[in-house]
């Protein structure tokens, strides 16, 4: 079942990618100042952490499917131990930015996405797939389910799906009236980020249990989960 979203998901990410692409890729950079240096050398230390916490690594003969790549950031950690990845985003700002800088990045096909499904991915055609910082700012947790459920098509058997989500519905709640006023103030003049307010920034929690059965669905078994109960929620999926 396809949904209809209440928010135009790749609008407000061209919209984010022209204003700040770093800064969105990785809100942990200075906003006004961003280090791109730091920026990059910390796609590496995203994979090697979900390999350390989910058990699991990356192959040398893995062809693997990023969801959400926005600039190529983990792209480039993920192909350095991979075979080849396709790396998919709703933005097409993100994807041009991403085309930029990573022009001798061979292996690499970048897939313009449809928001609700692993879109230009053949059935049992990958060995792996990844995705962080993204399904927790999908509004609407049926669509992460969705993506669930696409992993399984596309994945080979014995195929890993390594991904995040939020467990923890009280982070996606809007700020207190007067936060969000002077935060909005600050963002008009370029000192705080625009869109902080935005549904598509909010997103959602997803639930576990419907998760696991998703998975289940899908030919899946939940392999380990860790950080229970956390906006940064790592799930490891196994292909049967």
């Amino acid at each position: 079942m396809r949904i209809v979203p209440d928010v135009d998901m790749e609008a407000f990410w061209d919209e984010r990618a022209r204003e700040n692409a770093a800064y969105f890729v990785d809100n942990q950079l200075d906003y006004e100042r961003p280090d791109l240096e730091t920026f990059w050398a910390g796609g590496e230390d995203v994979v090697a952490r979900f390999e350390e916490l989910l058990g699991f690594t990356v192959g040398a003969s893995d062809e693997v499917v990023e969801i959400g790549c926005g600039m190529g950031r983990l792209t480039r950690a993920l192909k350095a131990r991979g075979a080849s990845v396709r790396a998919l985003d709703v933005s097409s700002e993100m994807l041009t930015r991403a085309h930029e800088s990573n022009r001798d990045l061979a292996g690499v096909e970048w897939l313009h996405g449809d928001g609700q499904t692993i879109t230009g991915v053949p059935d049992a055609s990958a060995d792996g797939v990844f995705s962080h910082v993204v399904f927790q700012h999908i509004p609407d947790p049926r669509i992460t389910y969705g993506y669930v459920a696409e992993m399984g098509r596309v994945l080979r058997a014995g195929g890993w799906a390594a991904f995040q989500v939020s467990n923890d519905p009280s982070i996606h709640r809007p700020q207190p009236g007067g936060r969000a006023l002077a935060h909005r103030a600050l963002s008009v003049v370029g000192k705080r980020p625009k869109g902080s307010g935005h549904a598509a920034w909010l997103g959602s929690s997803v639930e576990l249990g419907t998760l696991r059965a998703t998975a289940a669905d899908a030919g899946m078994d939940a392999e380990r989960i860790v950080g229970e109960g956390t906006q940064y929620c790592l799930v490891l999926l196994r292909r049967r």
